[in-house]
């Protein structure tokens, strides 16, 4: 018989290391770095489009808000399309049965953005912020007066503040920062959204579903300047833009060029929070959206900051964060609802059942025992 090798029985056992641990908060940073990410990114380019969008106005002297809303949609497609040409994205086209709603969708789309734009030329990016925070007070308005919908009662609650934040922000804007035009212009735009989260909500989010979110932004765009073109030629845009002081500056069209890649960035942004971070994470990102934005606004834009518009903002972010965290709770309780509802659905179902699906009887349950 063959004798055992004696240096391996004398081998002591093989042992490894255990990594060494990284401390709670470095390995919660790696594990959340992708959501940290998104959200960082979220929150510095939606603050920055809106910032420059007013410098292309004031700065740049580019008072030609529906010629840069459909110059965002240009720069928007030509990126996507040449995301299409390396593969990172798939390619996708409207379903037919969902065009006319999907041309809704568009119409209503442009209309809130252009006057939104023209808000914006007319107005300091805080108010218009203040005025875009009224949002909430718009839908539920509609849902419950149109549809008939109810809502917790901490909804109207949080509509205070929504509402006398803007007022106070109005009365506290001084000179050059407030115009009627403007504040005519920020109402139909809001108006125009709110419209648009009420009855098409579902739709946008049907069609964005079938295409994904990078087709649909593409099919969005291009829709959206057909309808862009003709306005500008009617407000006169199209006739005064050869008088523009820097048509001839490079640098000064690389800046309009850098404002319409914004408008992507941002939706892409927001598409990253939404994919790598909760619900609630989205939600506070706008608050720091919103508050980062106007508080920038002041500085950068020289805004006269009186009191009054101090106190308006103040109310008006507080609002707005109340508002989001009562519509985080009550979606979280509609899912909880819907999920018992399932289990007990699950747990009605009798156990034994047929090839058909009916119900085995009872004697024949007695049999199979």
């Amino acid at each position: 018989a063959q004798q055992p090798n004696q240096s391996n029985a004398q081998r002591p056992p093989r042992t490894t290391m255990p990594a060494p641990k990284q401390s709670g908060l470095m390995a919660h940073i790696q594990e959340n770095s992708m959501a940290i990410f998104s959200v960082v990114f979220l929150i510095l380019i939606a603050a920055a489009k809106t910032i420059l969008t007013k410098a292309a106005f004031k700065q740049i002297e580019f008072s030609y808000p529906i010629i840069l809303s459909g110059m965002s949609c240009v720069v928007t497609d030509i990126g996507i399309a040449g995301v299409w040409g390396t593969g990172l994205a798939s390619y996708a086209a409207p379903k037919k049965d969902k065009l006319w709603s999907f041309a809704v969708v568009t119409v209503m789309t442009a209309l809130g953005m252009a006057l939104q734009n023209l808000a914006l030329n007319l107005l300091s990016v805080a108010l218009q912020q203040a005025l875009r925070a009224t949002l909430p007070v718009f839908v539920v308005l509609f849902e419950r007066m149109v549809l008939g919908k109810t809502h917790n009662k901490w909804i109207y609650v949080a509509l205070i503040p929504l509402t006398v934040g803007p007022m106070m922000c109005v009365n506290g804007s001084k000179g050059g920062d407030i115009t009627t035009l403007g504040l005519a212009y920020m109402s139909a735009g809001v108006l125009m959204s709110a419209l648009k989260v009420v009855y098409l909500e579902k739709v946008v989010r049907s069609v964005r579903k079938d295409m994904g979110m990078v087709s649909f932004l593409f099919w969005l765009d291009l829709f959206m300047i057909p309808i862009l073109a003709p306005w500008a030629v009617a407000n006169g845009e199209v006739f005064e833009v050869k008088d523009w002081s820097k048509i001839g500056s490079g640098i000064a069209w690389f800046f309009l060029i850098m404002v319409s890649v914004m408008g992507g960035l941002r939706a892409y942004s927001i598409n990253l929070v939404v994919k790598h971070a909760s619900a609630l994470t989205k939600t506070t990102a706008d608050i720091f959206t919103q508050a980062l934005t106007i508080y920038c606004s002041l500085i950068i834009f020289g805004t006269i900051a009186t009191p009054m518009l101090h106190a308006g903002i103040a109310v008006t972010v507080a609002g707005f964060a109340f508002y989001t965290a009562i519509k985080y709770n009550d979606k979280q309780k509609a899912k909880a609802a819907k999920k018992a509802a399932s289990q007990a659905d699950e747990e009605q179902k009798p156990f034994l059942t047929n090839s058909d699906g009916s119900k085995v009887p009872d004697s024949a349950k007695a049999e199979a025992v």
